[in-house]
């Protein structure tokens, strides 16, 4: 008969559990050379403090600021244009591109920049400090500087389409011309097909609404002379127009002051800037 000591029934039964952990204890020893080539690199750079070093909050580099907005245009700005109008038209573009590297946008400049330089120039003729032709050599340069820069101001012009919206801009005074274009030009930024008429008669104005369709008929007024023509003109023009529905929007210098004009004259509606008298046009063009 065989017997067994004691304990080693329960030796017997422990034995391949040890065997296991024999296993694993010999594989974690063979990986240890391994992890010590793993963490080589981090012991050497330990080992050299100039190239290991805490970097505290106050090290890190401060997230970017918002970039302030350039301050408004004003009197001063508006007097510095108009005498570099006079001067040369090089320098007037030369002070507009200053202006809008400045951060400022094209339409903010044309409405805010270029519109009160030339009503100063208007003031000082009006008040005997600048005389009519210097007036109008320092408007006809910030026209030309309007053309030459029109592809800048133009690059974010919205598509026009193939149903685009058409505006015929109509000014029976070629002497103020300036107006006329700055609104054309907010008028194609917001992808309406426009065309200028200026110092056209009263045939002429019947026979381009009648050949062509227009949604919009945009007439500047700018003297109280021109009233007596269009008080009879504007009605026959919306007779004859190809678009039945035609609007008529007035603007100019002397909507300004005169609000009333848009009833006496039978306008539709009008507008004192550019791009009010775009945002108007879309919302009577769309439903009236």
């Amino acid at each position: 008969m065989i017997t067994s000591r004691p304990g080693e029934s329960t030796l017997l039964h422990r034995k391949p559990r040890f065997e296991k952990d024999l296993r694993m204890l010999d594989a974690a020893v063979k990986r240890i050379p391994r992890f010590l080539m793993d963490i080589a690199p981090i012991q050497r750079l330990i080992r050299a403090p100039g190239r290991l070093r805490l970097v505290s909050k106050a090290d890190w580099p401060a997230p970017p600021s918002a970039v302030p907005a350039p301050p408004e245009l004003g009197a001063v700005q508006w007097a510095e244009l108009a005498r570099a109008a006079v001067r040369c038209q090089e320098e007037a573009i030369t002070l507009l591109r200053v202006w809008r590297d400045q951060g400022r946008t094209w339409p903010d400049i044309y409405l805010n920049g270029i519109s009160p330089a030339a009503r100063l120039m208007g003031a000082m003729w009006a008040a005997d400090q600048m005389d009519f032709a210097t007036v109008s050599i320092g408007s006809a340069r910030l026209q030309a500087a309007m053309c030459e820069l029109s592809p800048e101001f133009l690059a974010g012009a919205r598509p026009q389409g193939d149903k685009a919206k058409r505006v015929l801009l109509a000014n029976p005074a070629s002497q103020h011309t300036l107006g006329s274009l700055m609104v054309a030009e907010f008028f194609r930024l917001g992808g309406w097909s426009v065309r200028v008429a200026y110092a056209v008669e009263d045939q002429n104005w019947i026979s381009l609404v009648n050949s062509d369709w227009f949604d919009v008929l945009g007439v500047s007024i700018s003297s109280e002379q021109q009233l007596p023509f269009l008080r009879g003109t504007l009605a026959r023009l919306r007779q004859a127009s190809a678009n039945p529905s035609i609007k008529i929007m007035l603007g100019g210098p002397l909507l300004q002051d005169s609000t009333e004009l848009v009833r006496v004259l039978q306008a539709d509606f009008s507008a004192k800037t550019a791009d009010e008298a775009v945002r108007l046009a879309d919302q009577w063009a769309v439903g009236g």
